[in-house]
């Protein structure tokens, strides 16, 4: 006897019988019970869920000689005729090769005929979507006032393409993709009762990469049985290329880390081994999809179908959500490119490259740079050093007290503030203020990690930063924090603080509020890519000071005629000494 396929061989022959379709089990059975029966359904859903075998279901419990019940015998001739397909009550028709008005036509004045063996002719139609547009309104009136004795059962993967004129006359239903619980569990059976000998972390393995479709789990079970005499999630993944857990967890801590030559030497491993490069940054794109779902939800235990949770919250360390979306983001991009790729592997390779080095334009990347820049801030580590690569030689010793030695002003922007509640520092003597002018004072070690923080963007003066924020605040329509606001004046910046003074003290009041202060450091957060501190103070606005007075210019007739020309030439002026 020929071999027959474990999804043929296994194919579900009572409604108790499917797996994951309760909501259309109960329906159909009810219907059958109470003798209710449509004259036409529609079946849809993906690929692999059952629509085709409970069509035939349906087709026996309406033809079985104990029928119609909602459990077909299966024993009597009616049934044995419809389950081997020699009934001549039954139709199944691919409508993808049986497309055209000339066969709609047919069946028209086929349908009118009387059952030979059983109560019902049935017609199931299989991707009737792929009917022509004549087809279907070919098919409109007998699908409309179809005879006693005929029901229609059509399937479609995608029912948007249905003509409503041919939905609105047929009762749908939705089958859905099988959870990977219920497919393991039936894989099972199917082992046991085939006599394959499969581990339980190989059943699960097959039930995700099934994606929801028992038909092709089935079959991929089926193909593992005979690479080996016990399938393991090492067959599975064999037969499937699968990149697997331990290879993954290593790619995406080499991401993680931005050791972008760790990626690229595990990419060049993985494809020295026969892996499919789509096939890599589809795993890559789950492994890291299991890692933000984490970052977002612990609880939500699907994840942890991709990685155990100690691998899974170890790698959550080295990544932010803002960057894990732009990674998301930029693999889903080049997952596209590779459809039009002659080179697959620069495409990933360049992928890469972009996921260690935190780029790009999009929103997702932006967010990400600054949250890295947060990050940074927060742990004290300067700006630009997590980034850099190269290693920076230590100075000589000489150097490095030269440096420390320097006068402090040298290194610090200076910003005074005048307040008010200030008292005036009493003067020095001269001799002790002539000598502190000569030697340079030393810098503690303090404040020399403090300088190494001072922002070194596109803003040189604190007002630039202000002005801005003010402005952005006044688009966000906040017009009570910018009408406070507006009477400040900046009095320094330096290290991350932003000084603005104010004359009026309750306004200088009103700004050290916390709710105030909060909103306008988020602003300034995303204006300067760094955590700045604002502190407001009551101090009055220095005194602007007075333009020079133009040098006075000698008499006209002073001046001889040659140099007055001369002068009128160059556009230059003279001054007496």
């Amino acid at each position: 006897m020929a071999y027959v396929a474990l999804y043929r061989r296994w194919r579900p022959q009572g409604f108790d019988a499917l797996v994951g379709q309760d909501a259309v089990r109960i329906a159909l059975s009810n219907a059958l019970t109470t003798g209710r029966i449509a004259h036409a359904y529609l079946f849809a859903g993906p690929r692999g869920t059952g629509k085709t075998s409970t069509a035939k279901i349906l087709a026996k419990a309406l033809n079985c000689e104990q029928g119609p019940t909602a459990n077909p015998c299966n024993e009597c001739a009616n049934c044995q005729r419809i389950n081997d397909g020699s009934s001549m009550d039954v139709f199944e028709i691919d409508a993808a090769s049986n497309r055209g008005i000339d066969e709609i036509r047919d069946l028209r004045e086929k349908v009118m005929f009387a059952p030979v063996n059983g109560r019902y002719k049935v017609y199931i139609i299989d991707e009737v979507h792929m009917l022509t547009t004549e087809a279907f309104n070919a098919l409109l009136k007998t699908l409309e006032e179809p005879p006693v004795h005929i029901v229609f059962i059509l399937a479609t993967t995608e029912p948007h393409k249905i003509p409503a004129t041919i939905h609105s006359r047929c009762q749908r239903f939705d089958f859905k993709r099988v959870t990977n619980e219920d497919i393991a569990k039936r894989l099972r059976e199917v082992a046991d009762g085939s006599e394959i000998k499969a581990d339980d972390e190989a059943l699960k393995l097959i039930a995700i990469q099934s994606d929801g479709g028992m038909r092709d789990a089935l079959s991929l079970l089926d193909q593992c049985g005979v690479m080996a005499d016990t399938v393991t999630a090492e067959t599975v993944r064999n037969v499937l290329g699968i990149v697997g857990r331990e290879a993954l967890r290593e790619l995406v801590r080499a991401i993680g880390r931005q050791d972008l030559s760790a990626a690229l030497q595990l990419l060049n491993r993985l494809a020295e081994q026969g892996k499919d490069v789509r096939q890599i940054l589809t795993e890559l794109a789950e492994y890291l999809r299991a890692v933000l779902l984490y970052k977002a939800s612990p609880g939500y235990h699907e994840i942890y179908l991709t990685d155990t949770e100690e691998a899974i919250s170890e790698l959550a360390l080295l990544f932010g959500s803002d960057r894990l979306m732009a990674a998301e983001e930029r693999l889903h991009q080049a997952m596209g490119e590779l459809r039009f790729s002659a080179r697959g592997r620069i495409t990933a390779e360049l992928c890469l490259f972009d996921l260690c080095r935190i780029e790009g334009s999009t929103i997702a990347a932006l967010m990400a740079r600054v949250e890295q820049l947060e990050h940074q801030v927060r742990s004290g580590v300067p700006l630009g050093a997590a980034n850099s690569r190269t290693q920076i030689k230590p100075e000589p010793e000489e150097k490095q007290a030269a440096a420390v030695a320097a006068p402090a002003a040298s290194r610090v922007k200076k910003a005074p503030a005048v307040s008010a509640v200030q008292a005036p520092a009493a003067e020095p003597e001269p001799a002790a203020a002539a000598k502190a002018e000569t030697e340079p004072k030393p810098v503690s070690e303090e404040a020399a990690a403090a300088t190494t923080l001072e922002y070194s963007g596109d803003w040189t003066e604190g007002e630039d930063l202000w002005n801005q924020a003010l402005e952005i605040l006044k688009n966000e329509k906040k017009q009570s924090m910018v009408a406070c606001a507006a009477g400040g004046y900046v009095t320094g910046y330096e290290n991350g603080v932003l000084t603005v003074g104010f004359k009026n003290k309750f306004m200088c009041v009103r700004m050290n509020d916390p709710d105030y202060k909060k909103a306008f450091e988020e602003v300034l957060l995303r204006l300067a890519r760094q955590s700045v501190r604002l502190e407001c103070i009551t101090a009055a606005k220095p005194a602007a000071a007075k333009p020079k007075a133009a040098p006075k210019q000698p008499p006209a007739e002073d001046v001889e005629p040659a140099v007055k020309a001369a002068l009128d030439a160059f556009g230059g002026t003279l001054q007496k000494l």
